[in-house]
């Protein structure tokens, strides 16, 4: 069962309760009129659980003009315990889609929203943190809606700058675009919640297959200006890139370079962006980020980059660069992501904490 039954009159509280002890039933109702003579604008200020006759919830629509013991010695309720919790009347949006974390946080946060026990520390100390951003706990009603399965495209543009498209927002505002969970507050008021889990995770991984055709590396030659714009961005040797995916690299080099400012802050700021929040379980504890402004600044001013041809080890189809800023360590890669013929298919970066 749940905190489900939401009474609007006494009638209706006292028919769905005629079964219960008489004390008990005295109680409810007395907490009932209380909070209803207390706050005539809340249309429902207790939700039960009708499996747990001798306690209730109270709205969190009166949580911040009252506390526990006022109400208690306002009703005088003796047998019946209570707490703030908005109870679950069917808040939960209609996807239930992405990877597992993705249900089970929804859940969390819908228990802590109805008042419910959440067993996981770790989960509730980052919903704590979400009221704090965001004040979770004063909204009449929440809507959870997971939507993690939609993997919206963000794919590259290169005018004027280079950067990551933006299909549900504009500029770095890329909310819409990366949200696995989507809370929805009585005032319309969306958060936006990206999901994350293990200890090196993505920022971004785009498609760049026909900008760096299997073609013009074979014949040393990228011909497409948006290819020979990314290679430069980076500072890769158009030669030795060729090297690496016709396997003539004969042995791994690495090379330290200086990317081009203005393209790479466009880059990094467009693809790390702005306006959600991070929730990013790793080993030992889910770490609750705000990505506003402020944190995408930091986030992404990178100066020197480090090149890999053939990647880490030296001998792989791939080319790594390496790059930190004040919170992450980035590691993008160039390579073939489906096993088609070792010739680069994607360009993914991933990121893990200083």
């Amino acid at each position: 069962m749940a905190y489900d039954f939401f009474p609007k009159t006494k009638k209706e509280l006292t028919d769905k309760i005629s079964t219960y002890d008489a004390e008990v039933k005295s109680d409810l109702v007395l907490l009932f009129e209380h909070l209803k003579e207390s706050f005539p604008k809340v249309e429902t200020p207790i939700n039960l659980d009708l499996s747990k006759r001798a306690s209730a919830n109270i709205s969190r629509a009166v949580e911040q003009d009252t506390n526990i013991k006022k109400i208690k010695d306002g009703s005088g309720i003796t047998k019946v315990s209570i707490k703030f919790g908005n109870g679950s009347s069917g808040n939960r949006g209609k996807n239930n889609r992405g990877n597992l974390f993705e249900p089970q946080y929804a859940d969390a946060l819908l228990k802590w929203y109805a008042g419910e026990p959440v067993t996981d520390r770790l989960m509730l100390e980052s919903i704590e943190h979400l009221d704090k951003c965001y004040n979770l706990r004063a909204t009449k009603s929440m809507k959870v809606d997971v939507v993690g399965g939609e993997n919206t495209k963000r794919p590259l543009y290169f005018t004027p700058k280079i950067g990551l498209t933006n299909p549900k927002g504009s500029g770095t505002d890329i909310g819409k675009s990366v949200t696995d969970i989507t809370l929805i507050k009585d005032n319309g008021d969306e958060v936006y919640l990206s999901l994350k889990m293990g200890n090196t995770v993505t920022f971004f991984n785009v498609g760049i297959r026909t900008i760096l055709s299997p073609n013009d590396i074979q014949t040393y030659s990228i011909k497409n200006p948006n290819g020979k714009k990314l290679l430069k961005l980076f500072g890769i040797d158009e030669k030795l890139f060729c090297d690496v995916f016709n396997g003539k690299l004969k042995k791994g080099i690495v090379k330290s370079t200086r990317p081009d400012a203005t393209n790479m802050k466009s880059l990094m700021e467009t693809g790390i962006g702005e306006g959600y929040h991070i929730i990013h379980k790793v080993s030992g504890k889910v770490i609750s980020k705000k990505m506003d402004k402020a944190a995408l600044r930091k986030a992404s001013l990178v100066s020197t980059c480090k090149v890999y041809y053939g990647g880490k080890t030296g001998t792989g189809k791939r080319i790594d660069m390496e790059m930190e800023s004040a919170t992450y360590k980035f590691k993008l890669n160039i390579r073939d992501t489906q096993g088609k013929d070792g010739y680069p298919t994607r360009m993914m970066c991933d990121f893990s904490y200083k």
